[in-house]
């Protein structure tokens, strides 16, 4: 296993906000909980928009998507503009004067574009109460065509993800269909604040620049998402204000620890293999994509905690696909989960005490023959090692021994950003982690990331034993009884579970269209978007 670090950009990484530096140092800076599964992949590709297309909304001859040189073991250092795009935005997200228009008898038809135009104008206004936006070259496009402006704002809104929660209109996105369709996350004066873009696609689009595959991978995705925009961005591209692209800002990418990792190229190769489905539509490939991305990522957090930990042998995950069924699987997943959670609190003690087991202050914190001295090295050194924001606030009166005990406590549990709360929210949204009251949750696969498993790893027929094989030699899922006994020493369950599991993922497979079992009984799973072509 390769694994190189690099170096810390303090004036950038550590100056961005965390009370702590503590899980950042060891997954990247940083993850949050409001930001699903789906939202990573949306912000890779708005970090590739602002790349690979110019400001007149064309993509650039030369390749510059996951092409950022390091310069050394050094951290990448490049900024990410804002796609605002707020002309757009109003008039989907925000406005509600189009319907009062559409509704309303006594306008003429052939005045109606106008009134809403006026609308748009005092509305937007009131809205963003800096830089106003103009809304008449809508008229000039137009004319007095009502009903078409009105159906194409139909249209577009359709394309909305996850419209059932209702976030602030700058934090609603739509289906990535075209450079005039990525959106970044802001706040209403459109400035980053990173609710819900938190970083995690940085850290995805880090991760997949520093793959091996990272020039292969940006020349496909640049050519499917930037070079032949989709019929609904051209929609898109007759509704936003003449001139340059609505970009602005320069924020500095976030920070990834290591400059090479198994997981990148893990991952790299899923993007890669579902990116290159050429029977599957291009708008179908976003799904499988998220799924995807957050499984290598969760496979991502358990590695890099092992390493941590100094533990060699990587968790396994067992999962269900018996919807529950067999109570003795689930409960062994459960257990699984659990100490995925665990091996990242462990991960989090360990680099602490590593850390400061290399400070000549710790020392001598603990062997000071001043009281009052030891408690100031000791707090002195906890807050300049880990930026930790309220180290004065440590264990009042106690010893170092004491102070980092209560650091260690408060690093494992916090609230906010914390990997080990962040598995399950993540995995649910991806399909991988099942949630029940009284029961808990455990490693559990919906039927669409079943297909993002086959979308992923079949490209020619193969057995379902040689498909079993290879999740548990990539992922380390435990479906079937053949990985269980490799797993497995000693059988955590019932062995007839895993059997039964076998059975309901053939057939859930089968019902999927992706498993078909020949007269010699052997069942063989199959990926349509890529069979040969006659």
């Amino acid at each position: 296993m390769t694994i190189t670090a690099i170096t810390l950009r303090n004036d950038h990484a550590r100056g961005q906000g965390p009370d702590m530096w503590v899980q950042e140092a060891i997954f990247g800076h940083r993850y949050v909980e409001e930001q699903k599964a789906f939202m990573l992949v949306l912000e890779v590709l708005a970090i590739a928009r602002v790349m690979q297309v110019d400001d007149r909304g064309k993509p650039h001859e030369d390749l510059r998507v996951f092409q950022h040189h390091r310069d050394g073991d050094g951290h990448e250092n490049f900024g990410i503009p804002l796609v605002r795009a707020r002309a757009l935005r109003y008039m989907l997200f925000k406005d509600s004067s189009l319907e009062q228009i559409q509704k309303n008898k006594d306008i003429p038809s052939d005045q109606r574009l106008k009134a809403w135009v006026s609308k748009l104008n005092e509305g937007y206004k009131a809205s963003v109460k800096s830089d106003p936006i103009s809304f008449d070259y809508l008229i000039d496009r137009f004319g007095d065509r009502f009903d078409d402006i009105a159906q194409a704002i139909r249209i577009l809104r359709g394309l909305e993800l996850d419209s059932i929660n209702k976030r602030r209109w700058t934090s609603r996105f739509l289906a990535p269909r075209g450079p005039n369709l990525h959106f970044s996350d802001t706040d209403e004066g459109f400035k980053s604040d990173r609710r819900f873009f938190g970083r995690g696609g940085e850290m995805i689009y880090l991760m997949l620049s520093r793959s091996a595959r990272a020039e292969d991978l940006g020349r496909v995705l640049s050519k499917q998402f930037f070079t032949h925009p989709d019929p609904l961005d051209r929609i898109a591209q007759k509704l936003v204000p003449p001139g340059p692209a609505d970009i602005a800002g320069d924020a500095p990418i976030g920070y990834l620890p290591l400059s090479t990792h198994p997981s990148y190229d893990r991952m790299a190769e899923d993007w890669h293999a579902i990116l290159t489905l050429e029977e599957l539509p291009i708008p179908q490939k976003v799904e499988p994509l998220f799924r995807v991305t957050a499984l290598n990522l969760i496979r991502y957090f358990s590695e890099r905690s092992h390493e941590v930990t100094g533990r060699e042998n990587i968790d396994p995950m067992p999962l269900d696909v018996t919807f529950g069924a067999k109570a003795d699987l689930r409960s062994l997943s459960k257990s699984y989960l659990g100490r995925l959670r665990q091996m990242i609190d462990e991960a989090t003690e360990t680099y602490i005490r590593k850390t400061l087991e290399d400070k000549p202050s710790w020392r001598q914190a603990l062997t000071h023959a001043d009281p009052n001295a030891r408690q100031k090295l000791a707090r002195n050194t906890i807050k300049e090692s880990f930026s930790f924001k309220k180290a004065d606030d440590l264990a009042p009166g106690g010893d170092a021994e004491r102070m980092l005990d209560e650091f260690v406590a408060i690093a494992k549990s916090r609230s906010r950003n914390n990997i080990s709360t962040l598995i399950e929210p993540l995995g649910k949204a991806a399909g991988f982690i099942d949630a029940r009251q009284r029961i808990g949750s455990w490693f559990s696969a919906s039927d669409e990331m079943l297909e993002a498993l086959v979308l992923a790893r079949v490209r020619t027929p193969k057995t379902i034993t040689d498909f079993l094989a290879d999740l548990y030699g990539r992922y380390r899922i435990v479906i079937g009884p053949r990985e269980a006994r490799l797993e497995f020493k000693t059988a955590p369950c019932d062995i007839s579970s895993f059997e039964e599991n076998l059975r309901m993922f053939e057939k859930r497979l089968t019902g999927l269209g992706y498993v078909k079992r020949l007269s010699d009984d052997c069942a063989f799973v199959s990926n349509p978007y890529c069979m040969a072509k006659s």
